[in-house]
């Protein structure tokens, strides 16, 4: 996914007009959507317990922060901040499941800031991306909160809800449609090892969804 993103911002950045005032809708997702990897790498550092990288990624991510604030509205700006002194609360007690989540959190407000109608791949696809790594980091707790679990395995099967009809590879599709009902029927069964499957399809499919979409 970060090399797709890479490529749509190098394109966006070649094409701008030169002396150009104002950032436009595009230019400013592509913006938000570039500021999200710091947050995609320390979600998953996180959850493979990688404490090196984890110290790392934030680092990097904190060097970025005054520069991401300003491209959110200043309520947006103020849930990054508490955020982000979650992630560094988390990663000074060692708690890698916290930071995967606070992570995972950061990545979805700064998707959630785009402006829709100027994306060229859904803002579901990249939110259905967090709900990989939101499930995937409530299953690394040494007990599972599956409340937790089943609402995101909820708001996931809403976002595909969204985008289903949009997609015309009928396996993908159905991949998809399999993912979240596993993820579905793990939750309700308390099947950590269904719903570790099936979150992990999910994320797998995320970046076959952001390919089929950048390339319509």
């Amino acid at each position: 996914m970060k090399s797709i993103r890479l490529l749509l911002t190098c394109l966006a950045i070649a094409l701008a007009p030169l002396g150009a005032l104002a950032a436009t809708p595009s230019e400013q997702n592509e913006k938000l959507l570039a500021a999200t990897d710091p947050y995609e790498g320390l979600t998953e550092s996180a959850i493979e317990g990688d404490a090196a990288k984890v110290a790392k990624g934030l680092k990097a991510a904190k060097s970025a922060a005054a520069a991401t604030r300003t491209l959110l509205s200043p309520n947006a700006a103020g849930r990054f901040d508490t955020l982000l002194a979650e992630t560094t609360s988390a990663q000074a007690k060692s708690d890698m499941v916290a930071v995967a989540l606070a992570s995972a959190e950061l990545y979805k407000l700064l998707v959630t800031a785009c402006d829709p109608a100027a994306l060229a791949v859904p803002a579901e696809v990249n939110l259905l991306d967090y709900v990989g790594f939101r499930s995937t980091a409530l299953l690394k707790a040494a007990k599972p909160d599956w409340s937790a679990l089943a609402a995101t395995a909820q708001e996931g099967n809403a976002l595909w809800t969204k985008i289903r009809v949009r997609v015309t590879d009928q396996k993908l599709q159905s991949g998809m449609d399999q993912a979240l009902a596993g993820l579905t029927s793990a939750t309700a069964k308390q099947d950590a090892v269904l719903a570790a499957t099936s979150a992990k399809q999910n994320l797998d499919l995320v970046d076959e969804l952001e390919h089929f979409f950048a390339k319509k």
